[in-house]
This record gives structure tokens, sequence and C-alpha cells, in this order.
């Protein structure tokens, strides 16, 4: 599942707690804050969001498209 990564760069005091954090190297320091370069390799597992004192960080997943046709098919399946 995809994870949409922002940080608030005016909480964001550049401490560099997400960077060490973070195991999939989503951070990096950008004029002294940090900046969410590898996004597509956030695994939502939310540890920055925890580690950072500022509450500057936030992780949202993002839902996926279904067509029409696979939500049908899907609510056949589940709902049956």
């Amino acid at each position: 599942m995809p994870y949409r990564v922002t940080v608030d760069r005016e909480k964001c005091t550049g401490c560099e707690e997400c960077l060490d954090t973070c195991t999939v190297q989503v951070f990096e320091i950008r004029n002294g804050k940090s900046f969410p370069a590898n996004e597509k390799d956030c695994v939502g597992c939310e540890c920055c969001i925890g580690i950072c004192t500022e509450k500057a960080i936030n992780v949202t997943a993002l839902g996926t498209d279904m067509s029409p046709t696979l939500q049908s098919l899907l609510k056949d399946i589940l709902y049956d």
C-alpha cells in the first residue's frame, strides 16, 4: 500500500531523528529540515511519527483505485 509522508517545515527542527529511525531511508535533510525524498519507499510503520518530538511528521495510507468491475466482484465475494 502506498503512503503519503509529509513534514511540517514550520515545526521541524532538523534534528535528524527521523533519518536515524527510518529503516527504508525515506528522509533526507534539505535546507536544514527533514524532507521525505524517498516517500515511495515508505512502509507505513510510523516510527518517524513516534520519534518526532515536534510532531512534524504525518504518514497517511493512500487507498488504491479499483475499477467498478473489481469492486463488484469483491462485494460478491465478501458479502455472500
